[in-house]
């Protein structure tokens, strides 16, 4: 009987280590295996952490494509998986907060965006998170801003208490190759040219993984509520426009009458963003990690607060 005890104990204890060293090779799988650009992806902040997805390639510890971590801590079978799942929302909850400061410093999280609610914290954001070329390139432009119009969610989300405020957008479509967006298949035709041109020579951004922003305010009238944007992060950041000026797509411009454009895209270290900001014209720009828009009332205001900051 004692034999038979202490076999049965040691078994149990066999199974146990066991059970210990694949969990901790799972917590370490999880930190090893997911990689920034994880990060870099839209991400729904006013979601809970928990109901975050992360695909099943960033995911070692999920079997299924789009299962999230807590539905699998969920659908296990025992205690000891669930804490170990625990423990690395616990970790990712903190890669977030290390990748994305508001994260942890919220004005407010709304379904789909975050707001920032005053004009000093909207300058104190992008002063903080802002692509420090992209600031620069408009501090040397004598704080020339690029421009998007607003989608009606959009346009709704930046009213907060009767007061405008900024958004955090993280999750833009790419509609450059949609035809809504010119109602043109002309215009999705060229623009197909135009990313298979740019990835022929290796530009890293091109119409299927960028947006169109412009200038001048007053032309993005025809898209939305005119904001400025604001792209966020090092990494993931391109810009591209026109060598001549003007637009990518201008339907005025048909058959023989279009003529052979060149392409600039920016090095990073030149000032040709800054001297691009002080003419008419629309710039292509790559923003992974997303960006702040500021409604364009607040133009003036926080033109003030980013000349404050610098001095």
């Amino acid at each position: 009987m004692i034999v038979a005890v202490t076999f049965c104990l040691l078994l149990l204890l066999i199974e146990l280590v066991g059970a210990t060293t694949i969990n901790h090779a799972l917590i370490h799988q999880s930190i090893v295996e997911i990689p920034p650009i994880a990060f870099a992806k839209p991400i729904d902040f006013g979601l809970s952490l928990e109901r975050y997805k992360f695909r099943d390639r960033y995911c070692p510890c999920t079997q299924h494509p789009h299962q999230s971590l807590q539905q699998y801590a969920n659908d296990a079978s025992s205690e000891r998986r669930r804490d170990v799942i625990s423990s690395t929302i616990i970790y990712t909850h903190s890669l977030l907060t290390l990748s994305f400061p508001w994260a942890a410093d919220a004005d407010e999280n709304t379904l789909s965006y975050r707001r920032i609610t005053s004009p000093r914290r909207i300058g104190q954001y992008i002063h903080k998170l802002c692509n420090s070329i992209f600031l620069s390139s408009v501090i040397e432009s004598d704080y020339n801003f690029l421009y998007r119009g607003l989608s009606s969610d959009e346009s709704e989300a930046i009213a907060y208490n009767n007061h405008l405020s900024a958004i955090v957008i993280t999750d833009e479509p790419y509609d450059l190759l949609d035809p809504d967006t010119y109602n043109s298949i002309e215009a999705v035709a060229y623009f197909r040219g135009l990313e298979n041109e740019m990835v022929a020579h290796e530009m890293p951004l091109k119409p299927s993984n960028s947006h169109l922003a412009t200038t001048c305010p007053k032309a993005v009238a025809q898209w939305g509520r005119a904001a400025s944007i604001w792209p966020l992060g090092e990494k993931g950041v391109e810009f591209a426009w026109m060598a001549d000026g003007g637009l990518f797509w201008n339907s005025d411009e048909r058959g023989f009458r279009r003529k052979k454009k060149n392409i600039v895209v920016y090095d990073g270290k030149s000032s040709g963003l800054s001297i691009a900001l002080q003419g008419e014209r629309e710039i292509m720009f790559r923003a992974d990690n997303g960006f702040i828009a500021v409604p364009a009332e607040l133009d003036d205001e926080l033109r003030a607060l980013l000349r404050e900051m610098q001095t």
